[in-house]
């Protein structure tokens, strides 16, 4: 039977809540950290993180999700959450990641979806010694276009009763993914469906592109948060697959 703990870190004086997902009778298995989408949390829309977690676990890899700071269960407010805070809680999730003695702390791998793909890419960037595998899921560039045209004409924007603030669109235009993420040299798996309107889908050759050892995976017909039973069973396929490669 799997085991799940609830854990604990602290990033930027906020306490980060999660799950640490562990597979039956496998000793020191690899880790995949798991990084949500943006307004997104630990389980993500659907359950998407939380169902893929599951079948991971099942084939032998524990996980680790955490909810950013800001949003969801851990400390904050989402005012405050910008593309740069979410980086630097991901670089401190790793690094409780390294501290984990019922894992492999030489093979943790990232799984990021959607601006947690632009996360992950960023982390593995800063860090790419460190990580074994990066999984990218619909993975954004920066921020959102329309939404913040929204904010330079009306001075307010959001997702419901979320509201961001003019630093969420500084931070993310000052960053430069690609010249960051390029850094890292190991094994990349892209996935991304093709009528995705929230990520356009030549997004995914930017980052394919970008790296040296990257496969670039469409789920034909899926959008972005593959929401039906077939684009998701094929998106939790070609995650178990890129977890498995050696």
């Amino acid at each position: 039977m799997q085991m799940k703990q609830y854990v604990e870190t602290v990033s930027r004086g906020l306490t980060l809540r999660g799950f640490l997902e562990l597979p039956e009778n496998v000793e020191k298995p690899p880790l995949l950290i798991m990084f949500h989408g943006f307004t997104g949390s630990k389980s993500e829309k659907h359950f998407l993180l939380s169902r893929l977690s599951r079948e991971v676990v099942r084939q032998g890899t524990a996980t680790l999700r955490f909810d950013f700071g800001g949003t969801a269960e851990s400390d904050g407010d989402f005012q405050d959450v910008t593309p740069l805070t979410e980086i630097e809680d991901g670089l401190n999730i790793v690094r409780f990641a390294k501290q984990l003695e019922a894992v492999d702390q030489e093979r943790i791998s990232l799984l990021g979806f959607s601006l947690g793909g632009f996360v992950a890419a960023n982390v593995a960037g800063n860090i790419p010694l460190q990580l074994e595998k990066l999984i990218l899921i619909s993975p954004a560039v920066a921020t959102h276009k329309k939404m913040e045209r929204m904010y330079l004409e009306t001075g307010s924007c959001g997702r419901g009763s979320l509201v961001l603030t003019k630093q969420f669109f500084e931070d993310g235009n000052a960053i430069d993914v690609m010249e960051v993420s390029r850094h890292f040299k190991g094994l990349v798996t892209i996935i991304q469906g093709t009528i995705d309107t929230a990520v356009p889908p030549e997004t995914a050759l930017r980052y394919q592109s970008n790296f040296s050892n990257a496969v670039l995976h469409y789920v034909e017909g899926a959008g972005h948060a593959y929401d039906t039973p077939e684009h998701f069973e094929e998106l939790k396929s070609l995650v178990v697959t890129a977890v498995r490669k050696p």
